[in-house]
């Protein structure tokens, strides 16, 4: 994901999986692709861990936990408190102390230089193995090896936070893949049916300019700078069966000059000139899609279908006008780019900080999926605070206990799950495709220019834009290595 609100995987090669096996396979040249991700089984061995450190479980520790909730989200500010007094009280012997710290990759070595670093924070999972091989982050193998919970965790999830010998150097704490979300309110105003989205990209023009004419509102658009447009652009470019770039030991070629990249831009540029359904600015941030949606200036996008609670929370979108379906496919479509976030620890931290630090990452993210009193703790809590209950996810777990965990929250479900239906049900079937395993970011800056020039230059090459673009992206990352 751009820079701002970076998401992630790194692992190459493709894993697939199902509810009763998982099977590792070669490389997909640019990108990993994993079936079904709440898939059974645990993580793969490697190099036998280090002896489990010797912990004194009464000794006083304070922790300094990053990805605190700012003031200007005063709801989710709220809950993030009554958590840390429900862990502090489970947990007498720990104090943990909240700061607003979110991972920069601009920022976050001075912060571990200078000491300022919280003690945990959650990284996207693009930065999880430059971090492990610039020992910038805590080796948890010792701390994790016997751990029943962290065992239990989706191995597609996990592996990304492990070296080639197997060792841990981070918590899963959440999953997503990108969806076609979209305004079932404009959807209604337009005549269009919100329990049908689209399935293919000639219905998600359809529905776009019918929406435009209609209302007047923007169709279809995507974020366009902060590397979002590139970031986005990849995700259309699997759907549409392309790759950015190919992978083969030390040698990376960018691909960002394919057929599904070129195909994904002509569906922008023909919105925007052909159809004029794709609004009047063309400069957006991820953040800007992100208000338009929830102010119902825009009708469809393609985002992180886990935006739910920023929707709805954040941004005081109506639950009933959040649509969310899986991203179509073209007879060729890869699937969807998928991601997510891994909990790490200072390496400067003390055992018994570092243990403390995991314990707190599992009370926050995981044990309510599996421990009734904590999930329903979790839903009533949430409930209690007009918070989301029962938002679309993609399951950290297996499936069978994602459903038991469903069944213990049913009673505080406050989230109309039915109008994900046809994206919930895709978790099971569609592919789930890695950001590119190497120079990410360069890529999407790169294409962020096309996307731009596409937009606001009418007649644009797109495959020359795109010839230009895979060059500045390959320099960069030669440069780079």
């Amino acid at each position: 994901m751009p820079n701002t609100e970076m998401r992630p995987d790194v692992y190459k090669e493709v894993v697939k999986m199902t509810f009763q096996r998982v099977r590792r396979v070669a490389g997909f040249g640019a990108a990993a692709l994993v079936v079904g991700l709440v898939a059974t089984g645990c993580s793969g061995a490697g190099a036998e861990p280090d002896a489990a450190p010797t912990l004194d479980p009464d000794a006083k520790v304070t922790i300094r936990v990053g990805d605190m909730p700012t003031e200007a989200s005063a709801a989710n500010l709220e809950a993030f408190k009554k958590r840390v007094a429900e862990f502090e009280e489970l947990h007498p012997n720990i104090t943990v102390k909240g700061e607003e710290t979110r991972f920069d990759v601009s920022t976050f070595n001075a912060l571990l230089v200078g000491g300022t670093l919280p003690t945990t924070l959650v990284v996207p999972r693009t930065n999880i193995q430059q971090l492990l091989q610039n020992e910038q982050v805590k080796d948890l193998t010792a701390f994790v090896k016997d751990d029943e919970l962290l065992a239990q965790q989706n191995p597609v999830l996990t592996e990304p936070a492990q070296d080639e010998e197997g060792n841990t150097y981070g918590i899963a704490t959440n999953a997503y893949t990108m969806g076609l979300v979209y305004n079932r309110d404009l959807y209604a105003q337009a005549g269009l049916d919100p329990d049908a989205p689209p399935t293919t990209w000639d219905e998600v023009r359809e529905n776009a300019i019918a929406i435009s004419k209609s209302t007047g509102k923007t169709g279809f658009i995507i974020p366009t700078t902060n590397n979002g447009g590139g970031w986005v652009t990849t995700a259309l470019t699997y759907a549409f069966g392309g790759t950015m770039e190919d992978v083969k030991g030390d040698e990376v070629t960018v691909t960002a000059d394919n057929e599904g990249t070129e195909q994904a831009l002509t569906f922008l540029q023909g919105l925007r000139w052909d159809d004029d359904a794709a609004g009047a600015t063309f400069l957006l941030k991820y953040a800007d899609v992100l208000d338009g949606l929830g102010a119902g200036g825009i009708g469809q996008t393609v985002i992180g279908a886990d935006q739910y609670n920023t929707l709805v929370v954040s941004r005081g979108m109506d639950p009933d006008d959040v649509g969310i379906a899986p991203i179509p496919q073209e007879e060729d479509g890869l699937g969807a780019l998928g991601g997510g976030s891994i909990a790490i620890v200072n390496p400067k931290a003390t055992d018994n900080e570092t243990a403390a630090a995991i314990e707190w990452n599992k009370f926050l993210y995981l044990n309510r999926y599996v421990d009734e009193d904590a999930a329903v703790a979790y839903a009533k809590a949430n409930q209690a605070d007009d918070l989301p209950v029962g938002v679309p996810e993609v399951p950290l777990f297996d499936e069978k206990r994602y459903e038991e965990y469903l069944g213990w929250i049913e009673p505080y479900l406050n989230v109309p799950r039915e109008h994900f239906t046809q994206y919930l049900d895709s978790l099971n079937t569609l592919p789930i495709v890695t950001e590119p395993a190497v120079g990410a970011q360069s890529i999407y800056g790169a294409i962020d220019a096309v996307v731009q020039q596409v937009l606001t230059e009418k007649g644009t090459d797109i495959g020359a834009a795109l010839t230009n673009a895979s060059a500045t992206a390959q320099s960069a990352i030669d440069a780079a290595q």
